[in-house]
This record gives structure tokens, sequence and C-alpha cells, in this order.
């Protein structure tokens, strides 16, 4: 038992069931009570409505003057000996005692009249056996005199004789007055045994429900425990399974990381053409959908900031893709010039994801700004799908816009991309990002950065060394960040010349 009873406890399931039920035994155990005593009041009602109904009934048909003629023919207590001695009183008695028996009343009824000389109740009429015509009644409850002329209920209240539930009315004379009240009683003894009577078959039927039910729950623990036991077995093995395949795909995504490490270009070479830049890049999975290409051919440094559709695994297989094809495009064919580049792109992924074919077209492909820097001209020229260029001079931000269209997607329409050429100027900072940054959830309200704040942080930021602009990018993202999950890839690139 003690074994059965540690498994309960031990098992969640089982465990919320034990919980469930001693709340359950609580609960019932409060209704019985609350029960109990709710029922009793009810009890209680029945009998003093029942009470107030025959001593409303019965005061109006009982005579007030004859009431006043017993007192004045018997002055004093025991002038009438018998219920017969008098045929008005006889008469009254036999109506009291006919209404008694008709409502199945065990008590007398019997009316009163105060006496405010002597400040107390007297008997009148009764149906008792004898009459107590001028009795005192002693111990009186004061609702009797406080609702003399109005009449109504008493609650359980104790005399000599018991404790009683009474209820009562005036009785008025030809003229109106109130001359006496009529009383009916019910003793609280015998209420109290008929109502627990009810009450207690009722409270022994609810008993039975429970414990019918603690047996059902007693079984379903049995059955749980049994299945669980089963479950847990087969719940270990396949997490043992499960963690073996877990890391024979976390080894490959890592491996998989090496190796787009590898494609990315060498940062020191990019600090070697351009030592005032840096490239801030951070992937929201272990591989990144994000990433940077840069080359130096012919004189000419192209930079390009490329956000792939997708991020983890799925981004990182398209920045693959874009990689290939930006190296094709530059490199093989040597095409130097940053629209008809994108152009190039576009078609090639178009051609390498086989979107041109309807029934296998997908809205796969990048986003980027490309940058070419030539230093005997002092320009550069930039071509953007999505992704503009930020350009700050003397502290005075400039932001050159992208076409609003993407490389890669099946659109049924060629896009045209166009060309953008600024004169720099010794001091001219350049950034391009992907929409990572902007994109992340942070603050006191949880909301989203947003461009405009990004291009401010910038902007703030430009007269800084360009590793220490790279160092203040990265804290503003994390404080900004907190707590919560990075949403996207974060990729930004900036150069001074």
């Amino acid at each position: 038992m003690n074994h059965f009873l540690k498994k309960i406890f031990q098992n969640h399931s089982t465990r919320v069931l034990a919980i469930l039920f001693v709340a359950l035994v609580i609960l019932i155990g409060y209704f019985l009570v609350n029960s109990y005593y709710v029922q009793l009041e009810i009890h209680k009602n029945k009998i003093l409505a029942k009470l107030e109904a025959i001593a409303n009934t019965t005061a109006t048909q009982i005579n007030g003057n004859q009431i006043e003629y017993l007192f004045e023919m018997y002055p004093k207590r025991g002038d009438l000996r018998t219920n017969y001695q008098d045929r008005v009183y006889q008469h009254l008695h036999e109506q009291l005692k006919s209404i008694k028996r008709q409502n199945y009343l065990s008590s007398a009824l019997y009316t009163l009249t105060y006496d405010s000389a002597e400040k107390i109740f007297l008997f009148g009429v009764s149906s008792a056996n004898k009459p107590y015509l001028r009795y005192k009644y002693e111990q009186f409850p004061q609702e009797l005199l406080d609702n003399y002329r109005l009449g109504g209920r008493i609650d359980v209240y104790g005399d000599k004789s018991g404790h009683w539930l009474s209820a009562f009315a005036p009785i008025r004379n030809s003229e109106g007055k109130t001359v006496a009240i009529i009383q009916a009683d019910h003793r609280f003894d015998e209420f109290l045994d008929d109502a627990e009577q009810e009450i207690f078959i009722n409270i022994g039927i609810t008993l039975l429900v429970t414990l019918f039910v603690l047996y059902l729950l007693l079984r379903s623990m049995r059955y749980i425990l049994r299945k669980e036991d089963i479950l847990t077995r087969s719940l270990i093995q396949s997490k043992s399974q499960l963690e073996d395949k877990n890391k024979d795909i976390l080894d490959s995504i890592l491996y998989a990381k090496k190796i787009q490490e590898a494609i990315l270009p060498d940062i020191q070479l990019l600090k070697e053409w351009l030592p005032q830049s840096f490239v801030y890049h951070s992937p929201r999975d272990i591989v990144s959908g994000d990433f940077y290409w840069f080359k130096k051919i012919n004189g000419k440094l192209f930079i390009a900031c490329v956000d792939c559709t997708g991020h983890g695994v799925p981004g990182a297989f398209m920045s693959m893709v874009g990689n290939i094809l930006l190296d094709d495009v530059i490199t093989k064919k040597k095409i130097d010039k940053a629209d008809i580049i994108l152009n190039e792109l576009h078609n090639g992924v178009v051609k390498a994801l086989r979107q041109k074919q309807k029934e296998k077209a997908s809205k796969d492909g990048m986003d980027i700004a490309l940058c070419i820097i030539d230093e005997q001209k002092e320009t550069v020229e930039f071509a953007g799908a999505f992704r503009p260029l930020v350009h700050v001079r003397k502290n005075s931000l400039t932001r050159i816009k992208s076409n609003a269209a993407p490389i890669g997607g099946f659109r049924g329409e060629e896009p045209i991309f166009n060309l953008h050429t600024i004169n720099y100027q010794k001091g001219d900072v350049f950034y391009i990002y992907t929409d990572g940054y902007a994109d992340q959830f942070g603050g006191e309200r949880g909301k989203k950065y947003m461009t405009k704040k990004f291009r401010e942080f910038l902007l703030s930021i430009n007269q800084e060394d360009m590793d220490d602009q790279k160092e203040l990018l990265k804290k503003e993202f994390d404080e900004w960040r907190g707590s919560r999950k990075q949403v996207d890839d974060v990729l930004v690139i900036g150069f001074k010349m």
C-alpha cells in the first residue's frame, strides 16, 4: 500500500488525480456541512410559513368581541373551570380544536391578550383539554409585544415548556381594534428530528456516490500507473534514439557552418583594402541566410550585403547559391556595372531554381545591396534589390533607395535595377545592411527596433572608429533585444573612404 501511494505521488497524472480527489473530498465535506444548515433553514421556513398561514386564517375566523366578553365575564384566573362552562368559550374552544386537528398540529392553539397594566400576556381561549383563561404567559418572546397589532413569525425561542417555532396573528373586534392574538406553535425538537432524518438520508446518498467516485479514481490511478510504466520505458528508448539523431543533425549543421565560413571571404582582406571598415554578422541560428561578399578586380572593390529567403539551414543553402552566382557574374563574366550584375544575378537564380517552370516555381530569392568602389574615379556605384545604401557626409545622412524587386522569384516580368553613382569625398561613410537589425523585437514594450531608429543610430556613431562602431552596434542590439529571442539573421557592413 505504501509503495502504491509512493508511486501515486511520483507520477504527475496520478498526483493530479490525488490532489483533485482530496480537493473533492474537502469540497464535498464543506458542501455537506453547508447543505445541512441550508436544508435545516429551508425546513424551518416551511414550518414557520405553515404556522403563519394557520394563524392568519384562524385570526379571521375568531370574533374579537367574544374574546372581550370572556375577559369581562371572568375577571379572575380560575373562574372558568371547564371548557364547557361557558357557551362562548366552548364554541371558540371547539373551533380551535378543529383547526388544530385539520392542520395536524401537535401543539395547542391559543389566544393571548396583553394586559398593559401588568405588562404581561394572559392566556385566553385554548384548544387544550382544560381552560387557561387569564393564566399568565411567563417568559414570552419580545416579538409578541413588538408586533402585537401586525402579527408575524418567531424563530427558535425557549420558555419553561421547551423550545418552539411560532407564528401569530392579531384578532380584532367589530371596531377593528386588536384585542388579542392567536398563536400557533411547533416543538423545535420535533422539527429537528423530522428535518435531520431527511437531511441525513441525502447526506448518506452523497457519501455513497463519493465512495463510488473514490473507487473509480483508485482504479484509474492503477491503470495510469501501469500505462505509465510501459510508456516510461518506451520514452527512455525513444529519447535515447532522438538524442543520437539530434547529435547527428547538430554535427551536420556545425560542419555546414564550417563550410559556410570557409566560403565567406576573409574579413582581413577587406581590412587591407579598406582599413576603416567593419562587418557585423550575427546569425540567428548556427548557419545563416545572410552573407557578405567582396572582391577586388581590376582596381575596383565589389562589396555585397545579401539577405537570402529564410534563415537557418534553408537560408544557408540559398546563400551558397547566391555566393556561387556572384562569383560567376563578377569574376568569370567580368561584369563590373552594379545594375547589370543584379540583372544577371536575378536571371541566374531564376534559372538555378527553375522558377520559370510554373509547376515548380518558388518565391525563393535574395535581397541585396551591392557597392562598387572605384578609387581612381573616386566613385561608389550602387544598385539594390529591396536593400538601400546609407551615405553619411559631414554628419548629414542620405538614404539611396533600392528597387522594390527581389533577386529571383518568377513574377512574369523581368525586374529593372537602377544604377546610382556617388562621387565620394574623404571622410564619407557608407552602410549597407539586411533587415534583421531593424526587425528585432525588444525594448520595454517589445516592439520592433525599426529602420528609422536604426538610421538615427548610425548617424549618431558615424564619427567613431569603424571597429568601435561595430562594437556599439552589437551593444545596442543586445541591449534592445534583452532576453528575447533573435528573430532574424543580422548583417551590417560599414566603410569609410
